[in-house]
């Protein structure tokens, strides 16, 4: 049985599955449900690998965000992430990307939240804070050639995420529960 709502009208159950693609690091599935309202019917289900993603704010209370070009988005800006590798912790995952992207680590690690991606998605974004940072130099790899670090001020990353420049969903939503806990909930 899939993980459903407990209202009124039903919880979601699974009855069979079928997997189209098997491909490291991406499944796809479908799924032949029992929908809340009674229905049967069939859901896809994008099975990939969990990401992490670390708002790092230095002593001047600057945010770090990385810039860089994407595949299918173009440029992007946020703060570094990626991937959580099997058998890694979100955690570790995020002091992973941050060194690599970034060049920085950090010496004090709080948990911002965790939230879904999509609905037919099983992957989470784990999300960071971290504070006492040491620079160091980026390990890029080849798909991150060219990324640049950037320091945002915090109103300036707030506006970012907001009016679009932060295209990343995860990325922006990074920046503004950093912003409502750095403010103390006025944002």
């Amino acid at each position: 049985m899939m993980n459903g709502n407990d209202g009124a009208t039903g919880r979601w159950q699974r009855l069979s599955r079928e997997t189209l693609y098997d491909l490291p690091g991406l499944r796809l599935h479908r799924d032949r449900v029992t929908q809340p309202d009674g229905a049967t019917g069939d859901f896809r289900v994008l099975d990939i690998p969990d990401c992490a993603l670390t708002v790092a704010v230095d002593e001047a209370e600057r945010i770090a965000l990385v810039r860089y070009g994407t595949y299918l988005h173009g440029e992007m800006l946020t703060p570094p992430g990626g991937r959580v590798e099997p058998g890694e912790s979100p955690e570790a995952a995020a002091r992973r990307e941050l060194a690599e992207e970034a060049g920085i680590t950090a010496a004090s690690w709080h948990k911002l939240g965790t939230v879904a991606l999509m609905t037919n998605s099983t992957s989470r974004l784990h999300m960071f804070l971290a504070t006492g940072l040491t620079l160091g130099e980026q390990q890029l790899s080849g798909t991150e050639a060219g990324m640049k670090l950037e320091w945002w001020e915090l109103p300036d990353a707030v506006r970012a995420a907001l009016d679009g420049r932060m295209r990343l969903s995860g990325a922006a939503l990074s920046v503004l529960m950093y912003a409502h806990r750095a403010t103390g909930g006025s944002v």
